[in-house]
Formats: structure tokens, sequence, C-alpha cells
């Protein structure tokens, strides 16, 4: 406990007052990106462009009628703000404005950029240098056998050549697929177009014949990486079809439906329409959050590195070094994503702490992650992956400790805190998941508490493959084999919870669905709210009503009526001991009742 600028007592681990940074941070990023989208790409976007412009604008509205009410209070002595609010006011518009400059610049480089330009015009044929980004996977579209990212350096069209910077969706075909390597350079060419799916504005579909030539390979910890990985899958092509799709999502966050490989290996096809009724299945029982790396692995590793330097006595430079190189080698191990991005920069800043001597505080290390990212990538704003990782951590640190502490009225202590941090996670990453498909899913929380007993085995297990496969793959068959036998619980919970339409509930799309669906779990909470304070009081007037001398009938209004009629309901369908007779004449007939 230290004491701020004000002379108050600060709680380190509810620190909360970078959340409305953060959130400002989030917002300006949005409005930001929208709004350079209406100015630079007026015939782009359509109604989607309308919409954010008009929130954008409602937004800023909102914020001016605010700074211009507090001002009017301030003058006329109405509010003195405390330093503390001073401060915080300060560093709000501050990450407000710095927000909407990275945005503002990040776009307007990519505005401005040789190929974007050129695309805007049209699809054009181009010969290119650029860095693979990705791993290689299966592509999205009939048109191409396998995709990838990459990052161009330099472009030459109609004879010019030009310096860019381009992201590129990159999609091949053929030969051209085994060429394709993450982390290598190469001489690029194909056909550049605007690209009207993904996260990437442009689109590159190789040629035929030559479209990827090698310039420099992978350096050697990619090489070590994409050996280990291929060792992993080689591996699990042993297992049944549905470890073969299950065991790779789980561990490194790609199924194994979704890897290309070449169409020599017979053995490592995957039936695609069962793996795509698998998926489907995942997505309606709503565990597919599981098949994408997230928070979860970092957790188990950070433990596991914890325990061994704690039985070393090791000091706490050495446990945050440690961590941070875990961390480190995780991600590099994983599947590149977003919601990767997110754990490895929230696990460095409690590393950090840890380093510091500080206890780590989750909701701080959260806000400044979101700070750190959007303002070093404002794009991750709009993604998916970043808000539902960041919703759903939200969620299990502010709702987890309230909603178990209810449940465990009804629920063991283990199975309450194991209900609570599903709700938790759910009711926060809901809003998220009804932007990208306007379904609930209302058996998530019975499928996730099926499935949470061997999550954590499977995923260690798997890991333990993973870096045991390409020394000893009899060892890494094995680990394997036994993963396999966790995603069979997971693959029959999603086929039993997820075998039918109706186990999803249709909701409106957009951003009204969204908003309704908050709407929905504030009307929730604020019931619970009241049906449990209406008991509190019933509870209190019971005890006053019960002591001589108080007459109770006077003192009841309807509200207190109500408390007390909750209050006293359960007590009718209590057990038998509670509705026994205990008279003391009574007492002793039963062995059950006596007392000593």
């Amino acid at each position: 406990m230290r004491t701020d600028g004000c002379g108050r007592r600060e709680q380190g681990s509810r620190d909360w007052r970078m959340l409305p940074v953060a959130l400002t941070v989030w917002a300006a990023a949005l409005g930001t990106r929208w709004l350079s989208a209406a100015v630079m790409e007026p015939a782009s976007d359509g109604w989607r462009t309308d919409i954010g412009v008009g929130w954008a604008l409602t937004a800023g509205a909102f914020g001016a009628a605010a700074g211009v009410c507090a001002g009017i209070a301030v003058v006329r002595g109405w509010w003195r703000p405390t330093r503390a609010a001073v401060w915080m006011m300060t560093m709000v518009c501050c990450a407000a404005l710095t927000a909407c400059v990275s945005t503002w610049c990040s776009n307007a480089i990519v505005w401005q950029d040789p190929v974007s330009v050129r695309v805007r015009d049209g699809p054009v044929h181009a010969v290119m240098h650029g860095t693979v980004r990705a791993p290689v996977t299966v592509a999205d579209t009939f048109e191409a056998d396998c995709q990838s990212e990459a990052r161009l350096t330099q472009v030459t069209i109609d004879g010019v050549s030009m310096g860019t910077s381009a992201a590129v969706r990159l999609y091949a075909s053929g030969a051209q697929c085994a060429v394709l390597e993450r982390d290598a350079r190469y001489r690029l060419s194909g056909h550049l177009s605007a690209n009207e799916f993904g996260g990437q504005r442009v689109r590159l579909t190789l040629d035929d014949a030559h479209g990827a030539r090698l310039v420099s390979s992978p350096p050697l910890g990619a090489r070590i990486v994409a050996h280990m990985q291929e060792a992993f899958f080689a591996v699990t092509d042993d297992l049944s079809e549905q470890a073969r799709v299950l065991v790779p999502g789980l561990t490194i966050g790609v199924l194994g439906s979704e890897r290309y490989v070449v169409r020599s290996s017979a053995a490592s096809d995957i039936d695609a329409t069962y793996a795509g009724q698998l998926e489907e299945r995942f997505r309606r029982s709503g565990i597919m959050h599981l098949m994408a790396v997230s928070g979860g692995h970092f957790v188990l590793v950070a433990a596991l590195v914890r325990r061994l330097c704690a039985w070393l006595l090791a000091h706490r430079y050495v446990v945050a070094v440690a961590t941070a190189g875990a961390y480190l080698g995780l991600s590099a191990l994983m599947f590149p994503s977003d919601s990767v991005t997110r754990a490895l920069t929230m696990g460095c800043l409690t590393a950090a702490a840890t380093a510091a001597g500080r206890r780590p505080q989750a909701m701080s290390a959260l806000c400044w992650t979101v700070v750190i990212v959007i303002v070093a990538r404002p794009d991750m704003a709009a993604s998916y992956g970043f808000a539902l990782s960041c919703a759903a951590v939200f969620g299990i640190i502010t709702c987890t400790g309230a909603i178990a502490a209810r449940l465990e009225r009804f629920l063991p202590a283990i199975m309450a805190e194991a209900v609570a941090l599903t709700v938790a996670a759910q009711c926060c990453t809901l809003p998220v998941q009804i932007l990208m498909e306007p379904a609930v899913p209302l058996m998530s929380v019975p499928a996730n508490l099926i499935v949470t007993p061997v999550v954590g085995t499977a995923t260690m297990t798997g890991l333990t493959c993973l870096l045991t496969a390409w020394c000893c793959p009899p060892v890494g068959g094995a680990l394997a084999w036994v993963a396999g036998w966790g995603t069979k619980v997971m693959e029959c919970c999603a086929m039993w919870l997820g075998g039918d339409d109706r186990m999803t509930l249709p909701w409106a799309d957009g951003v009204t669905g969204a908003v309704s669906v908050l709407g929905a779990e504030a009307a929730i909470a604020a019931l619970v709210t009241a049906v449990d304070r209406l008991r509190t009081d019933g509870r209190r007037l019971q005890a006053r009503t019960d002591e001589p001398g108080e007459p109770w009938q006077a003192m009841r209004n309807w509200y207190e009526r109500i408390g007390l009629w909750i209050n006293q309901t359960p007590k009718v369908f209590g057990t038998w001991e509670d509705q026994a007779d205990h008279s003391p004449d009574n007492r002793g007939k039963c062995p059950a009742m006596r007392r000593d």
C-alpha cells in the first residue's frame, strides 16, 4: 500500500487507473480509422464507412459536450476537480491525441504506398521483392491451393522500380506452394489486385511458372522452428482423424486441416467434409476458442517456469528473465495471431513487474498492453482476435470473483469457480462474437465445463510433444497420442452439444446486435444484484423482527416485503432436516435429530 498525490491509499491489486486511458486509445484509433476511410476512400466501404463516421462523430459530440459541461461547472464553482482528476483528464487527452496521430499516419502511409496507388486503378502484373511473414496454409478460395502473408520491399510495374512497404495476402498454386517458407526472401512475380476479404488490402496471386524464386533462406532460428513444427505434424499424422485435426489446433493454434501439405503425401490428407463439420460443431458449442493460442498457454508455461525457479531459490531477476524467455520462445513456436501478440505483450509486462519487485497487476498489465499494441499497430484496433482476447481477460479479471461468490451458495467451490470463469469470459466476449457471427451459443457454459478437466493436460502434453518430436519421434508420438485422447473428449462434447441448429440462438447482426447483447447482459446483472440486495435486506429484517418487542408488521413496506419473501421462499424447498420438527418432545424419536 502507498499513497497517491492526494494522500489517498492505493491498492495495487486493484489498479484501474489505466482503464480510461486504454478505452480512449481504442476508441480514438477506431474513430480515426473510420474517419480516414471516409476522407481517403469516399467511394469504398459503402454503408460501413457511413456508420463508422456516424459513430465517430457521435462520440466526438458527446466528448465535446462533456468537456463544455465540465468547463462550465469549474468556472461557476460547482465542481472542484482534485489533482488526481486533473491528471486523469490530461492522460486521457494525451492518449487520444497519440492514438489519433498514430492511426492517421499509419493509414496515410498505406494509402500513399505505390502498390496501393496502383492497385486502386485495377489489377496489374508486377515483379516484386519481399519476405514471407507467415506459415503456408490452405487457401480460403478455390482459385489457389495455398496462401500466406508477405511484406514487399520493392516493386517493378511497367518497367518502373519503386520502394514499398505494402503488406499483401499471397496466393499460390501447384509447385509454388512447396517453395514458400516463412521468413525467407523471394523474388515474386504475379498479379496485384484489391483484396475483398481478410485483413490485408492488397492481394498477390503468383504466376504458375517461376512465381517465387528464393533470394535468401530463412534465418537459423526460423529454420529450427520450422523443423520442430514439421516433426510435430509428422507424429500427429499417425493419429486418428480427429486428433490430426484438433491436436495441432490445441497446441500451436492451426487446425491440421488448415495446414498445406504436398499432395504426394497422401497419408496426410484429411477429409475436408469432416473437418468442416467438426469446426462448425465446435463453433456452435462455444468451445472454438480452444483451437486458438491464448493466454492459457502462457499461463501454463509461466507457472511451470516459476515453480522451477522457486525450487532453485532463484533471484527475482532470474525469474523475470526466465519467464520472458519462455514467453518469447513459446510465441515463436506458435502460429502467429493477434491473441498471441496480446498474450506475449501482457506476459512481458508482468515479467517486468516481477523484475521490479512489484506484484503483477492483471488489469494494469492488460490496459498497458492495449495502449502499447494499438499505438504501435493501429490496425489491431479493428482486429476481432485481439478484441476477443482482451475482452476475455477483462471479464475474467472483473467478474469471476463476484459470480463465483454467488454460485458458491449452490455449488461446490471448485465447480463454482469453473462456471464463474466461463460465464465471465463469455459475457464479455459475446458482443464481439455477435459482430463476427449473429448467433448466441446456448451450450457454451456446459461445454466448457465438460472439457475443462482435460484442456490443461492435453495442452501441456501437446507442447511437450512439440519440444520432443524433432529429437525423439517415438516419445513425441506417445505424447501426441495422449493429447489425442484429450481432444477426443472435446470432439464428443462438440458433436453432442453442437449437433443441432437449435443449440444457437439467432441474434441481430452488426452494431445493433452487439449493443442489444450488452443491454441484455446489463439487465440480467442488474436483476441479479437487485434480488441479492433484496435477500440481504430480507435477512436483516428477519433478524430485527425476531427481537422481542419489535412490531414487525409496522416496519414492512413493499420493498421490505419483497425482500422478506425472497429470503423465506427457499425454506419452503429446504432439506428434510430443515423441515423436521425439532421440538423437545420430538427430538429424541429419531437418532438423526438427537442433540448431545
